[in-house]
């Protein structure tokens, strides 16, 4: 990232680095707390979806504790003060698609082939003070007839980063510089995006504070990347995109927490509900979440206000979900996901839809058929492990439009062809069903499968059932 693009950042800096010395001022008084022992200790790496900066692997200091094949790989000891960690990745997926996007398109199957190959070094010197990450990856992508934008992107610096961290008695407050991915909550607006073949990157500045009692409180300044699928180490920041906001966690009590945020997010020029201009949007939200017995819950609350050209934003979501886990070998997991999020009304020169940012569509499925806008979505999952190794996840979702005034949106924020004048309000039914294998540590195999049965505001824009079957092998170290 060039000292041109850190420049644009900088009206941010004061914002930030006056929020961090209010953080430090109260963090001095907060106990201190041992820190559970890492699960990387039981089996590692982690499994593919979390960030690969998150790994600590400063137990393998520890000679007994070197019981992977690839530890002398993945630590390397430097000095009293400083240390190396490496890690890579190679995935392929392959996907059959039956009516992708409901044949609306033109496109009655697409079957293809996409790889995604990743290494990275993680360098920590002057006991974590300083910190420097870098992960390259090459994308491919092969017989695709609808392509995406996160298909392919070649050779590219997926990540670049570097850390200053300061460690106080209760805490560590970091600030990080340069390329990096980013999720936060349950990842329903900001996220890794693990399952689309290039995964979600930002550039920019972030400020972190995580207190030993709990607390938790990033403010960043970022922009996009923009993922160009011809070329290799071309993929620059989005220009016309401005991303930033705060995250904070509160313990609330030993059950439960809460999640409190504000995000902008600024483009200059779009177009969406009918209007076209320059698009500044900003999400206000909170979430619950937490565990009592075997109950869990993730509930969330959102409004969107600002301005998209010459007409106000006025958009809501609400995305939760619950479950319990009963007792057993199985370890199973009942669940009910409950999502709903406004769309456009005709009439009243506002901006009604809401725009879900960066989400995680995995929610509904691998078929990149459903985003979290204008929609009313529910149903129950179920979770569980009939051996330890294998661990399936089916569910159900019924699906409406919140407003027959608007689209049918898919993830990215466009509508299926001919679905904004479409009648009638029911989406349609969603089966889905999800088959882990993890043979070892390294290994996982993943096969997807979704049919979507759609309802009248698909099919009076001419559109069809649509299915789709995914098989995912992903080795790491």
């Amino acid at each position: 990232m060039s000292s041109t693009t850190l420049k644009r950042y900088s009206f941010h800096l004061p914002i930030i680095m006056a929020l961090g010395q209010t953080v430090l001022s109260t963090a001095q008084a907060q106990e201190i707390q041992s820190t559970p022992p890492s699960p990387l200790e039981v089996s590692r790496p982690l499994r593919p979806g979390p960030a690969r900066w998150v790994e600590d692997y400063r137990f393998l200091d520890n000679p007994a504790k070197r019981t992977d094949p690839f530890d002398a790989l993945r630590f390397q000891r430097l000095s009293d003060s400083a240390w190396l960690q490496t890690g890579a990745e190679l995935r392929y997926r392959a996907d059959a698609a039956d009516q992708p996007v409901f044949g609306l398109r033109g496109v009655k199957d697409d079957s293809y082939l996409m790889q995604r190959a990743q290494v990275h070094v993680d360098l920590h010197l002057f006991d974590d003070s300083l910190r420097t990450f870098i992960q390259l990856q090459n994308t491919r992508t092969w017989g695709k007839d609808l392509p995406s934008p996160s298909d392919q992107s070649r050779n590219e610096i997926q990540q670049a980063f570097i850390d200053g961290n300061l460690h106080y008695q209760s805490g560590t407050l970091t600030t990080r510089v340069g390329r990096q991915e980013m999720a936060y909550g349950n990842q329903v607006l900001v996220t890794y995006r693990e399952i689309p073949n290039i995964r979600q990157v930002f550039d920019g500045v972030r400020l972190s504070w995580i207190a030993k009692d709990g607390y938790k409180l990033d403010a960043f300044a970022t922009r996009p990347v923009v993922s160009r699928d011809n070329g290799s180490f071309n993929d620059p920041s989005n220009h016309q995109q401005k991303f930033y906001g705060l995250y904070g966690t509160l313990p609330l009590s030993s059950v439960l927490k809460a999640d409190l945020y504000a995000f902008g997010l600024e483009t200059e020029q779009r177009k969406l509900d009918g209007f076209t201009g320059e698009d500044n949007r900003y999400t206000f939200g909170t979430r619950l979440f937490g565990t009592w017995n075997k109950f869990d819950w993730s509930w969330e609350l959102m409004k969107q206000v600002g301005h998209m050209a010459s007409a106000d934003i006025d958009a809501w979501a609400v995305s939760s979900d619950s479950g319990y886990t009963f007792a057993g070998p199985w370890k199973a997991r009942l669940g009910l996901r409950v999502d709903a999020a406004s769309g456009d009304k005709d009439g009243d020169h506002k901006a009604g839809t809401f725009d879900p940012l960066f989400p995680k569509n995995a929610f509904y499925g691998q078929a990149s058929l459903t985003t979290l806008s204008n929609i009313i979505l529910v149903g129950p999952t179920l979770r569980f492990s009939p051996f330890n190794k294998l661990r399936f996840e089916p569910g159900v979702f019924a699906a409406w439009r919140e407003s027959n005034d608007d689209g049918v949106y898919l993830p990215g924020m466009t509508t299926a062809p001919g679905t904004t004048t479409s009648s009638g309000k029911r989406l349609g039914t969603l089966y889905q069903a999800n088959a882990n294998w993890t043979p070892t540590a390294n290994v996982s195999v993943d096969l997807d499968y979704l049919f979507y049965d759609i309802g009248s505001a698909i099919e009076s824009a001419g559109g069809n059932n649509s299915q789709i079957l995914v098989l995912r092998s992903t080795f790491r170290f």
